[in-house]
């Protein structure tokens, strides 16, 4: 089934829709960006289709649907515990191509990995059906083409907006009744972005050996720079699709501690005290040393253990966040070169040898 509605045809159509469904698309937060008297662009519950800003890349990624900042794992009451409501109602997502990448890299970690499911992530995950939301063009440090997730077929619907509409294709049936009587139809199949002005090579391109790769780049002098130009703030991590760190605290609401809740929430690998022990102890004290972590993770030890895909979507929110313009896809590269550069030397060795 595919459409094209007018604006406010959509505008009814989402009328529908919120009777059933919390409906989550990029929209302003007025004053709330990085800089004075600007605004963030992130995913926000929509009433009308005025509110969608289609033609942006969000600041921030739309994963906070299935991993809030805040989530609470139970309530303890003494010795009892209480699971917290499942209250939630279903959500109509749209998502760019690269965003559907990460969640299927979030639903390896969560519900694949250890061949355990987290059961509070797989009872949002379940709630949710995706709207692919076409990128007319690449944005500004997006490198989606060479991570291989420009394009996607797995998504509930399909939209492409213009400046009057909506055009939109429907795949789930259970959609379909909420458009039966509007717009008029339109043959409509999403086009997908086929090259972007920023464009990496990964180190397993150059190096089909994970820890070989791992064993090159640990030691390497490269990282030296960035715990100059890194200030660990974190800002790479919270834009980010695919980070899934997190903290998890207990909160008592009476003297005794034997009223409160079990929360988790999102952490950083960035910030310097995400690795402290007790008695004192903290892996990787340098900026530099995270840096290398969080990247070797997205394009090496993921794929290692996972066997197909690299964390990395390469949607370059990290890029468009960094205060010091720090740009994770010239890291990538420079990754790349120092294995290559490492692999040739040792072949040569060999070969005076």
């Amino acid at each position: 089934m595919a459409k094209y509605l007018t604006l406010d045809e959509l505008d009814e159509a989402l009328t529908h829709l919120r009777s059933e469904y919390r409906v989550l698309a990029p929209a302003y937060e007025h004053f709330g960006g990085r800089f004075a008297h600007t605004d963030n662009l992130v995913y926000q519950d929509i009433e009308q289709a005025a509110d969608i800003v289609w033609q942006e890349k969000s600041h921030f990624s739309p994963n906070e649907v299935v991993l809030p900042v805040t989530q609470t794992l139970f309530h303890f009451h003494g010795d009892e515990i209480i699971q917290p409501s499942d209250n939630i109602k279903p959500i109509l997502l749209f998502a760019r191509s690269c965003d559907i990448h990460a969640f299927e890299r979030l639903d390896h970690m969560y519900l694949k990995n250890g061949k355990n499911r987290d059961w509070y992530y797989d009872r949002l995950r379940k709630k949710v059906k995706l709207v692919l939301l076409e990128c007319e063009s690449s944005f500004e440090n997006c490198f989606c083409v060479s991570m291989g997730t420009n394009k996607t077929d797995n998504y509930a619907a399909a939209v492409r907006f213009d400046d009057n509409g909506m055009a939109i294709t429907i795949k789930d049936p259970s959609l379909q009744s909420y458009f039966d009587l509007l717009g008029v139809d339109q043959d409509f199949e999403p086009s997908f972005v086929t090259s972007n002005p920023v464009k990496v090579r990964t180190p397993d391109q150059v190096c089909d050996d994970p820890d070989k790769i791992r064993q090159i780049l640990t030691g390497n002098p490269v990282w030296q720079e960035y715990d100059k130009r890194c200030i660990g703030c974190g800002r790479c991590t919270t834009s980010c699709p695919t980070c899934t760190c997190y903290s998890v605290f207990d909160i008592s609401y009476n003297t005794e501690a034997r009223i409160g809740e079990r929360r988790r929430q999102q952490a950083s690998c960035m910030t310097g005290n995400f690795t402290d022990m007790a008695g004192g102890h903290s892996f990787r004290e340098k900026t530099g040393e995270r840096l290398r972590y969080r990247a070797l993770h997205k394009v090496n030890d993921y794929k290692a253990r996972q066997g197909t895909d690299h964390m990395c979507v390469g949607c370059g929110r990290c890029d468009d966040r960094c205060p010091h313009y720090i740009s994770f896809s010239n890291i990538i590269n420079k990754m790349s070169d120092v294995v290559e550069s490492a692999m040739n030397s040792a072949a040569l060795e060999q070969q005076h040898d």
